[in-house]
């Protein structure tokens, strides 16, 4: 192990791991159902590339003999410790949530205390931010072959409405992305590498502030173009000077993003038309038309984060305390604006862990950003703002969206900006192990990295088994195997199962599968507020003869879901049917085919249709930036 580990070279090996983290592990997709998390395929290789960092930073720990680390280190374990605080003192949480929350930020930080130990010079630090710049320009481009081939190989590509999703799935999330892009190429031009550039450093800067100025523009995201904009001043006020010395390229920067907005000008006409709805409030605040929705969500999350400060109401709540409180939000306000589907988040990052972790969880979170931006600062004023024009984008981006669970793509480009910032303080101390200790250390840093392979893997597999299953019309229940000894599918796959198990026996006038059903429904629905679960909760009990349970499930599904045709529907037929005044066979048809939900049930339409439209078919409603 010494010999390989001898030929290893720090930076080099760190370089290489980051780009193959945002390169090929970026551009990975197969058909998939969009929502969050696993479900969004590239997620799944963007962690197998994580995974090789942090091992790699172990094997060089070996090798070295040392052990780097930023000055604030245990400010950024705060948002870490918090979550393990609160699986002590909250009991209604859900612990598979916790454990895979958990695993998502101590995983986040030890990717970042990973990077330190390749020992990056600020050389390397330049080279880094331009493997970020060359992925910027892969996914403009992967962006705008979207626009003009919407349709091109939608097997093996992202589907596109002739919109720029690139991998993203989310257009919102990619105008975020380019938009961080385009402050680090503008940050680079601050820097030395642009004094005296080479070619294809210059090739390299200009494609990538002209796409990534088109993709923000051309999008119609308000999130990326006021991201993009802030960032753009406060780079200007800090470097105008370094520009100066710089003219010709900086002239030539000044005429590419003049081409890129005006190229993409119909996009910036689409954002501004959405910001004037912004304010249009009633008396008491509420948002009642207009794209204004989040105003009402974030006013039913504040409401619950006054009921419970301290400790939230655990982790995995969200949905079920929301909609709960949703309830009484439009009892009191019956024109409020809010999204018709289910919302698993609240597009507010700090007020969702405001509703499940309170105070604990935003004081974890604040200790983390306060540290950063001291340690920017610690910088100089000049290079401490440019730091945070860095994080500008993607920071605002978690106060009106979910960017880290639909792609982590800004999550380990956040973290990467972060190690920026922090490697101006870093201490290093030397590692003094056993041989026995080196050999474990060795051992297990292989070893993770060949558990967690394997793991996504087969993570792969199951959401090719969901895929194939819902294309197949739901008729084998079989190949939903891989997906349920996952444990990323596992909760998603058994409801797919028991959806299918109760509606060929209701359909089939049987009625034995029934209580089996509610007792795996009842608590499932607790927590997961499906709304075509209420619907088939609902024909389970009336299959039982117990109507009054019938008639309480499908109303409390109305009072979470007023305005979604289907539910309103399968109400008046299930209501009909507990009353004796019709049959319950007309919600059988109902129930699957005219599902409007986008996270329950594929239709026979949609599961026979090509598996590139599984996703969009699915895909969790998001109120449009």
């Amino acid at each position: 192990m010494n010999n390989l580990l001898s030929k290893i070279k720090p930076q080099q090996t760190g370089l290489w791991l980051l780009g193959l983290l945002f390169l090929p592990a970026t551009l990975f997709f197969q058909p998939n159902l969009g929502g969050e998390g696993m479900s969004i395929s590239h997620n799944i290789s963007l962690w197998i590339a994580a995974i090789l960092v942090i091992a790699g930073a172990m094997l060089l720990m070996l090798k070295t003999k040392t052990f780097s680390y930023p000055k604030y280190w245990l400010a950024m374990a705060a948002l870490p410790i918090s979550m393990i605080i609160l699986g002590f003192i909250v009991d209604n949480f859900l612990p598979t949530e916790w454990l895979f929350r958990q695993l998502y930020i101590f995983g986040g930080f030890l990717f970042l205390i990973a990077l330190f130990q390749f020992r990056f010079t600020p050389r390397d630090v330049q080279r880094a931010l331009i493997v970020v710049l060359l992925a910027g320009i892969v996914h403009g481009l992967y962006g705008i072959s979207q626009i003009i081939w919407p349709n091109i190989l939608t097997t093996y590509i992202t589907p596109s409405k002739q919109i720029p999703y690139s991998i993203f799935q989310q257009i919102n999330i990619h105008a975020s992305f380019q938009a961080t892009v385009l402050m680090i190429g503008l940050y680079l031009l601050s820097r030395p590498v642009s004094l005296s550039p080479r070619p294809l450093f210059t090739l390299t800067l200009l494609a990538s502030i002209f796409l990534s100025c088109f993709i923000v523009a051309y999008s119609g995201s308000r999130v990326g173009l006021i991201g993009a904009t802030a960032g753009v001043v406060i780079l200007i006020l800090c470097n105008g000077r370094q520009w100066l010395k710089r003219k010709s390229l900086t002239l030539a920067v000044i005429l590419t993003i003049t081409a890129a907005l005006l190229m993409g000008s119909q996009g910036i006409e689409r954002s501004s038309g959405k910001l004037g709805d912004l304010t249009s409030l009633n008396e008491a605040g509420v948002a009642q038309n207009g794209s204004n929705s989040r105003i009402n969500i974030y006013n039913i999350s504040l409401e619950l984060f006054r009921q419970q400060p301290l400790s939230g109401y655990g982790i995995g709540s969200f949905q079920k305390v929301w909609h709960d409180q949703k309830v009484d939000y439009l009892n009191r306000f019956p024109d409020a604006n809010l999204p018709p589907q289910r919302l698993s988040h609240p597009h507010n990052e700090l007020m969702f862990w405001l509703v499940e972790g309170g105070l604990i969880a935003i004081a974890g979170i604040l200790i983390s950003v306060l540290a950063i931006l001291y340690a920017a600062c610690q910088c100089g004023w000049r290079r401490g703002l440019s730091y945070t024009a860095l994080l500008l984008p993607i920071g605002l981006h978690t106060q009106v969206e979910l960017p880290f669970y639909i792609s982590n793509i800004p999550w380990f480009l956040l973290l990467f900006l972060s190690f920026v910032i922090l490697h101006h303080s870093r201490r290093t101390k030397p590692l003094t192990l056993s041989r026995s200790a080196e050999i474990t250390t060795g051992v297990a840093a292989i070893s993770l990295a060949v558990i967690v392979t394997g793991v996504m893997l087969q993570t792969i597999q199951a959401n090719s088994s969901v895929i194939r299953f819902l294309k197949g019309r739901m008729a084998e229940p079989a190949l939903l195997q891989p997906a349920l000894s996952n444990p990323f599918f596992r909760d998603s796959a058994e409801l797919y199962l028991m959806r299918t198990l109760l509606l060929r026996e209701l359909n089939a006038h049987q009625g034995r599968f029934a209580p089996q059903f509610i007792t795996w429904a009842v608590p499932y629905i607790e927590y997961t507020p499906i709304p075509q679960l209420y619907i088939d909760l609902s024909r389970a009990y009336l299959a039982t003869g117990d109507k009054d349970n019938a008639i309480n499930i499908i109303d409390a599904g109305l009072a979470r879901y007023p305005k979604i045709p289907s539910l309103l529907e399968s109400a008046r037929l299930i209501k009909d049917a507990a009353a004796g005044m019709s049959e319950i066979k007309p919600v059988a048809k109902t129930a699957v085919t005219t599902t409007a939900t986008t996270e329950a049930v594929v239709s026979p339409s949609v599961a026979s249709a090509p598996s590139s439209a599984v996703a969009p078919a699915l895909r969790q409603e998001t109120p449009a930036q």
